[in-house]
């Protein structure tokens, strides 16, 4: 029997699920992003601007879909900045005309942010934790989390500013610690450079969401559901489980790498981007298996960590 890991149903969404305003510290408005972020193929921008959350359901089209969001920080006061760890997680508001965010306290520890995130689920929010480097926060920090439904694995932002926007080891920590939840690759733009500069801290991270129709209701739920991957170039156009084999099809790649919770790995590899689907027995003990498919310039797609119970 034919088990899809990625919906057989629906169609992929391109997302960018970090983004900045005007209505915080980025450089353009709403309106200008929403333009910017169209002509480049994306349908899906959540608006999360630090501390504010403002519904933007006005830009709303058959083309475009804006998530009310917000990111809010909780920081190590005790030290000094720059040196001092931090929270930064984005909400996502399942209603879309949400504009007002829980009371919170912002004390820096675990336990304190997992009430935000326990109180903020009750309200109708989602948590996605952002850029563990860029936040200088070790497993300390951040294997206590409960209830996140994604992990950035990495962040333009980020990677252009101090090249450290690759968060996949800690996603990878975390998993094996038996924590469940998605990978999104996200820009964090704030749009300080032009969009043609090297350092645009656009358009270079994105998440795509397999949902069943460009709406707000449907998205959400692809959201929840985990149908989703990271990328900062390939795509990948199926995956699925038949008779202890899983099956992957993407775009060309050089390299196509199945992870686990252990040393055990499994890949196929060329020198130029060749390679668009493969097959790998699942003929060995794993708790979790996921994919990074990377091209020649060292772009990945990265899929969650599915377990084994969702695939046997």
């Amino acid at each position: 029997m034919r088990k899809y890991l990625l919906p057989k149903d629906g169609i992929f969404y391109k997302a960018n699920l970090h983004c900045h305003s005007t209505h915080s510290d980025g450089k353009l408005t709403v309106e200008q992003l929403k333009e910017v972020y169209k002509k480049e193929g994306y349908s899906v921008v959540a608006f999360s601007d630090h501390n504010v959350l403002i519904p933007h359901m006005d830009l709303c089209d058959e083309e475009f879909l804006p998530i009310t969001s917000i990111e809010i920080d909780v920081s190590d006061n005790t030290v000094p900045w720059p040196k001092n760890a931090t929270y930064h997680i984005n909400f996502f508001s399942k209603d879309p005309y949400a504009d007002k965010f829980i009371e919170l306290e912002r004390i820096y520890n675990a336990d304190v942010i997992n009430d935000i995130i326990r109180r903020a689920k009750e309200r109708g929010f989602i948590a996605q934790y952002n850029h563990p480097r860029w936040s200088l926060q070790t497993a300390c920090d951040f294997l206590p989390l409960e209830g996140l439904f994604a992990f950035e694995v990495y962040n333009t932002g980020c990677e252009v500013d101090m090249m450290n926007g690759w968060g996949e080891y800690e996603y990878e920590t975390y998993v094996m610690s038996g924590k469940r939840c998605g990978c999104v690759a996200t820009d964090d733009n704030h749009n300080s450079q032009e969009l043609k500069s090297p350092k645009s801290d656009s358009f270079k991270g994105f998440t795509m969401i397999k949902a069943k129709e460009l709406s707000y209701d449907s998205v959400m739920n692809a959201l929840e559901d985990l149908d989703f991957y990271a990328s900062t170039g390939p795509v990948i156009h199926e995956l699925y489980v038949e008779d202890n084999t899983v099956y992957i099809e993407t775009s060309p790649c050089s390299c196509i790498l199945l992870r686990t919770d252990s040393r055990i790995s499994k890949s196929t590899r060329e020198e130029s981007d060749v390679l668009t689907k493969h097959a790998f027995s699942l003929d060995f003990n794993y708790e979790y298996i996921r994919f990074e498919c990377s091209d020649i310039f060292g772009n990945k797609a990265l899929t969650r960590a599915y377990f084994k119970d969702e695939i046997q």
